[in-house]
């Protein structure tokens, strides 16, 4: 089995692992312990707003270098991590006909200085909607093609459900053509096949660990712990994966 290529444990400040904060305060990241894991707990209050191009949203996040993510054209990895949301975890309000309330956990940020939609991100969105065109609580979503009007598909994962680790992995290909993918896996079960281009032509990418939301008047904490990146499956998971891997038992998620 091969060792992680990339690892952090959250034993110690995640800068030590070459994240790098943004946040509208040193106070709004802090080392946690639940529900048997080590994990760091991302937090906004009313006004973190206007943090590394949030514009009006609310912005705690973690970000890794592309080099340090080594998401450049033609690269093929495993990643693993895991998020919890806590009592303070407050999900987005119900959009309206005029108004869309979003919350974004983690993603794979293009690198381009323009920002832009991201090419991967794990969504948070509110409980209910107003219609069935409206997404609610966890999903996938990959975009690609032109980053002025990404090409986007979405896949759902189920509600929000605090105080238990969701335990994510995916194995990707970076591409700007149709031989990227993209699969993932929530608790060890497949929630999503993609085939296609994974990357903005010309660019690539760096995974981000977040809290990001619509501004909606309260403060708001996410914790994401293990984040883990390696060259086979069994680098990276610590359990089984449909149709790919069987080890030993998943690590227990605490309720």
């Amino acid at each position: 089995m091969a060792d992680p290529e990339f690892s952090c444990m959250f034993e110690r400040a995640p800068q030590s692992c070459g994240f790098v904060e943004q946040a509208k305060g040193a106070d709004r990241v802090s080392l946690v312990q639940i529900a048997g894991m080590n994990g760091v707990r991302l937090h906004t209050r009313p006004g973190d707003s206007h943090v590394r191009g949030s514009r009006a949203a609310e912005r705690t996040d973690l970000a890794l270098s592309q080099r340090a993510s080594d998401c450049y054209e033609g690269k093929e990895h495993w990643w693993a991590h895991s998020v919890l949301f806590p009592d303070d975890y407050v999900a987005p309000p119900e959009s309206t006909a005029s108004s869309w309330n979003f919350g974004v956990v983690a993603d794979f940020h293009n690198t381009t200085n323009g920002g832009g939609q991201a090419n991967f991100q794990v969504n948070a969105m509110p409980a209910t909607a107003i219609s069935p065109d409206r997404p609610t609580g966890l999903s996938f979503k990959v975009a690609y093609g032109n980053q002025t009007s990404p090409t986007e598909a979405t896949y759902p994962i189920g509600p929000v459900v605090r105080n238990q680790w969701y335990h994510f992995v995916y194995h990707v290909k970076w591409s700007s053509g149709e031989d990227g993918f993209f699969d993932a896996w929530v608790d060890g079960m497949r929630k999503m096949v993609y085939r296609g281009p994974t990357l903005y032509p010309g660019q690539g990418c760096y995974f981000k660990l977040a809290n990001y939301h619509s501004a909606f008047g309260r403060p708001s904490s996410v914790i994401h712990a293990r984040v883990v990146r390696g060259s086979t499956a069994g680098a990276v998971s610590a359990g089984s994966l449909e149709g790919i891997l069987h080890l030993r038992q998943a690590p227990r998620s605490g309720r």
